[in-house]
C-alpha cells in the first residue's frame, strides 16, 4: 500500500519512538506496568456548531467509546500508550455518523545523566472529515529535548509536525493544512548569572489547496545576559525573520528586531527594567519601522512561572505613506504566568502576554499583527469527590496594513464545569462554555455559541501516568481552545 506524503513524518517519528523505547538501557526488572479497559459515553450540545453568524445549526452529538490504556514506568523511561475508538451519533448531521480512532503514544526518556528527551504522537482517523465544517481534528509528532556538553554549556531542540483540520482565522472557514516547527539552539554561562546562546528556528504551513496565508519561515537569533555588579545588569537579544509567501512572492517580509534592557535588582526574584526594542521590515509595498521605549518589571518565581509588565508607546513609521499609515500608540508589555495555591483546596492560575509581530503565525498574510490575550483558571474542591472550576479568557488582535486587511478582531469566552467521582472507578464531569467572537471585517461573520459536555467514564483503577505538573501550554490550550 502507497503512503501518501502527510503520513511520512508520522511514521518517521513513530520509528524514532519505538527505537529509543527498545534502545534506551533501561532495566525492566522495576519496570511498572498497566493496562486497563476504559469506557466513556458523552453527550455534547452546541446552539452554533458550525461557528457562524447566520443559520446557526443546533446539533446534539453522542459518544460511546471503548479503549485502553498501556503505561510503562521506571527509572530512565516513562512511556503510556492509549487506543480510544469511539461511535459518534449527530442528531442533526446525520451524514457524520461513524466511528473515529484516536491512538496517543507520549514518551520521557533519560538515556544519560546529562540528557534528556520528550516524544509524542497522536492520531485520529480523518477520512471521511476533510469537508465537514464545524469539526476540527489534528494528528502531530513532536519530539523535543535537552543536552548538558559540558559544565557550563547546553544544547538543546525541538521537532513538531501536525496536519490539522481547523477554523482559519483570516475567513472563517474549515481548512486542511500542514505545520511544521523547528528548532535548536546552544547556550552557555560564563558567569554566576552571565549567559549567552544562538538560536535557530524553521516552520512552514502548507494547504491542502492553495492559500494566502501559506508561507515559509527562516529565524536565526541571539542573546546576552550580563552582570556588570550584583545589582546593576542588561541582556539583549538579535534576530532575523525571512517570511516567503508561497501563493505571492511580492509580500515577502524580511524582519531585523533587536532589544536592549537595563536590569536593575531589587531583590532574589524581582527585577526592575529599562527597555528599548526596535523592529524594521522590508517588503515591496514598503519598509515599516517600530521604535519601542519601555519601563516595567520582573518577577521571576521560578523558571516558567513569573510576571512581567511594562509600559511603554509603539512608534510605527511607513516609508510608503500612500498605503500605511504611520500611528503613535500606548503599548503594555506582557507576559505572565503564574499558579496560586491558596488553600490545600483551591488554586488559581492566571496567563497573559502581548505582543507585536510581522506575518503573524494564525493569519499570517493579514501582516503586522498587535495581540493581546488574558486569561485564567480557578479550581476548587467543593467535597471529598466533588471538585469544581471556572474559566474565562480575553483575546484582542489588531491587523494593520492595506485597508483590505486592516481588521480588529476579538474574542471572549467564560465557562465551568463539575466533576464528581461517585465510585472509584465511575466518574462524571459537566462543562459549560459560552464563546463570543467580534471582528470589524467583512472576511468573515461575528458569532456567540453556547456550548455543554456531559460525560461519563468508567475506569477500573487509577491508570499509570507520567509525573507531570500543571504547564502554561496545558492551561492555555484548555482556556483558549474553546
Amino acid at each position: 500500500m502507497k503512503t501518501s506524503s502527510h503520513e511520512k513524518p508520522i511514521i518517521i517519528f513513530l520509528t524514532i519512538f519505538m527505537a529509543m523505547f527498545f534502545v534506551c538501557p533501561v532495566s525492566f526488572s522495576r519496570t511498572i506496568t498497566q493496562i486497563m479497559p476504559t469506557l466513556n459515553i458523552t453527550e455534547e450540545y452546541s446552539d452554533n456548531y458550525l461557528k457562524t453568524d447566520t443559520n446557526k445549526q443546533e446539533e446534539y452529538i453522542t459518544s460511546y467509546g471503548l479503549g485502553f490504556s498501556l503505561g510503562f514506568l521506571n527509572k530512565k523511561s516513562q512511556i503510556y500508550f492509549a487506543y480510544d475508538p469511539k461511535y459518534k451519533d449527530y442528531k442533526n448531521l446525520d451524514n457524520r455518523d461513524g466511528f473515529e480512532h484516536n491512538l496517543s503514544a507520549t514518551g520521557h526518556f533519560t538515556p544519560s545523566k546529562f540528557t534528556t528527551v520528550n516524544a509524542g504522537l497522536s492520531y485520529t482517523s480523518t477520512s471521511q472529515d476533510t469537508d465537514y465544517a464545524g469539526r476540527t481534528w489534528e494528528n502531530s509528532a513532536d519530539i523535543s529535548g535537552s543536552s548538558q556538553l559540558t559544565k557550563n554549556t547546553d544544547f538543546h531542540f525541538s521537532q513538531s509536525y501536525s496536519r490539522k483540520f481547523d477554523q482559519q482565522l483570516r475567513t472563517g472557514t474549515y481548512r486542511e493544512h500542514d505545520v511544521n516547527k523547528t528548532s535548536a539552539g546552544i547556550g552557555t554561562e560564563f558567569g554566576k548569572k552571565d549567559r549567552a546562546g544562538l538560536d535557530f528556528s524553521y516552520e512552514f504551513d502548507n494547504y491542502a489547496n492553495s492559500d494566502a496565508d501559506e508561507y515559509t519561515k527562516y529565524r536565526p537569533s541571539g542573546f546576552v545576559t550580563y552582570w556588570f555588579t550584583p545589582l546593576n545588569g542588561f541582556d539583549s537579544n538579535l534576530s532575523y525573520e525571512q517570511t516567503d509567501f508561497d501563493q505571492n512572492s511580492v509580500n515577502d517580509i524580511d524582519t531585523y528586531e533587536g532589544y536592549v534592557r537595563y536590569l536593575r535588582k531589587f531583590s532574589k526574584h524581582f527585577n526592575g527594567y529599562i527597555k528599548y526594542r526596535h523592529l524594521y521590515s522590508e517588503r515591496d509595498s514598503g519598509d515599516h519601522n517600530i521604535f519601542h521605549p519601555s519601563v516595567g518589571f520582573d518577577w521571576k518565581v521560578t523558571k516558567d512561572s513569573g510576571i512581567s509588565l511594562g509600559a511603554g508607546v509603539l512608534f510605527s513609521r511607513w516609508t510608503n505613506n500612500a498605503v500605511y499609515s504611520d500611528s503613535t500608540d500606548p503599548f503594555l508589555d506582557i507576559d505572565a504566568y503564574k499558579t496560586f495555591n491558596f488553600s490545600r483546596r483551591g488554586s488559581l492560575s492566571i496567563t497573559g502576554s502581548s505582543g507585536y509581530t510581522e506575518a503573524g503565525e494564525d493569519a499570517a498574510s493579514l501582516g503586522y499583527n498587535i495581540y493581546y490575550k488574558a486569561g485564567f483558571r480557578l479550581s476548587y474542591q467543593l467535597l471529598k469527590r466533588l471538585s469544581s472550576n471556572i474559566f474565562a479568557s480575553y483575546k484582542r488582535d489588531e491587523f494593520s496594513g492595506t485597508a483590505a486587511s486592516d481588521r480588529k478582531d476579538n474574542t471572549m469566552s467564560a465557562g465551568a464545569g463539575f466533576s464528581w467521582l461517585a465510585l472509584k472507578w465511575l466518574k462524571f464531569n459537566l462543562t459549560y462554555s459560552y464563546t463570543d467572537f467580534d471582528t470589524d471585517t467583512n472576511q468573515r461573520g461575528d458569532y456567540t455559541e453556547n456550548k455543554a459536555t456531559f460525560s461519563v467514564s468508567f475506569i477500573p483503577e487509577k491508570p499509570v501516568r507520567m509525573k507531570a505538573s500543571p504547564s502554561r501550554q496545558t492551561l492555555e490550550n484548555t482556556i483558549y481552545n474553546y
